[in-house]
C-alpha cells in the first residue's frame, strides 16, 4: 500500500503531545514503526511541503511558548530535545530511509483544478453556519494523491491524516456529482491529469487516524494491528 502521510501525524510520531488525538498518536506510531522494522511492506510518501511544515512545527514547540497550541498541548520542549527530534527527522527523510520526499510538480499543480472547485462550491460541512473551504495546502494534498492514484492504482493509495477538514473534503470529493455540477465546475479536465474521466474513482481514500474503525485499517493495511519488531535507536519524545 502506497500511504501518502500528512503532516501532523508525521509530527505526532516524533512529538505526540503535539496530536491532540491520543488513538492517533497510538496508531502512526504502529504503522511507522512496523515500517521501519520491514514487518509490512507499506510505502510512504511526504510531500516536501509538508516537510517543510513538520521542522517548522518542532521549532514552534521549541521557540513558541505564547502559541496557543503549544500552550494547550503541554508547553515547550528543551532545544536539546528539538535538536534531537531534528536530527532523527533527518536522518529518516535522508536517501527515502522512511519516507520518500515527494515533490510538488506540474500533474499536482494541474489536479488541484478538480479539487479547489468542489472545495469551494460545497458545503461540505453542513453543521457550520458558512462553508468553510479547507484550503491551499489540502487541495495540493488530495490533487498529488490523485496523481498517485494514476501512477499505483485508487485502491492502492491512501491518505492518512488527523485532520477531519481533509478528510470531509476527500469523503465529498469520492462522493458521485450530477453530471450537470461537473460540467458547471469545469471538471472535465481529468482526462488530461488523471487519465480517466472524472469521478470518484480518482480520488484514493483518506483515512482519519483518530476516528476509523479498527476493521478499515485491517482492510486498508491488509492487517490491524501490524506487526512490530524490535526499534533500535530512534529518538522520539513523548514527555
Amino acid at each position: 500500500m502506497y500511504l501518502r502521510l500528512d503532516a501532523n501525524i508525521v509530527l505526532g510520531y516524533y512529538l505526540p503531545q503535539s496530536l491532540g488525538c491520543v488513538k492517533a498518536r497510538a496508531r502512526i506510531q504502529t504503522i511507522i514503526d512496523s515500517v521501519r522494522t520491514k514487518q509490512s511492506g507499506h510505502f510512504f510518501y511526504v510531500p516536501n511541503f509538508c516537510i517543510a511544515e513538520i521542522f517548522s512545527n518542532l521549532a514552534k514547540y521549541s521557540f513558541g511558548r505564547y502559541k496557543r497550541h503549544v500552550v494547550k498541548n503541554g508547553g515547550t520542549i528543551d532545544i536539546r530535545v528539538y535538536q534531537s527530534l531534528c536530527e532523527q527527522f533527518q536522518t529518516d527523510i535522508h536517501n527515502a530511509r522512511l519516507p520518500y520526499q515527494l515533490e510538488l510538480n506540474r500533474y499536482h499543480v494541474l489536479a488541484v483544478d478538480l479539487v479547489a472547485p468542489i472545495d469551494h462550491y460545497f458545503k461540505i460541512r453542513r453543521s457550520q453556519k458558512h462553508a468553510m473551504p479547507s484550503g491551499t495546502f489540502d487541495q495540493l494534498i488530495v490533487a498529488m494523491s490523485i496523481h498517485l492514484a494514476h501512477v499505483h492504482g485508487q485502491s492502492d493509495v491512501a491518505i492518512l491524516t488527523a485532520d477531519s477538514r481533509l478528510t470531509d473534503l476527500v469523503t465529498k470529493c469520492r462522493t458521485p456529482i450530477p453530471p450537470r455540477t461537473v460540467q458547471n465546475l469545469k471538471l472535465a479536465r481529468a482526462q488530461s491529469v488523471a487519465g480517466k474521466a472524472f469521478g470518484p474513482d480518482i480520488f484514493p481514500e483518506a483515512i482519519h487516524l483518530g476516528k476509523c474503525s479498527e476493521a478499515m485499517l485491517a482492510r486498508a493495511l491488509g492487517a490491524w494491528p501490524l506487526p512490530v519488531g524490535r526499534v533500535r535507536d530512534v529518538y522520539r519524545y513523548d514527555g
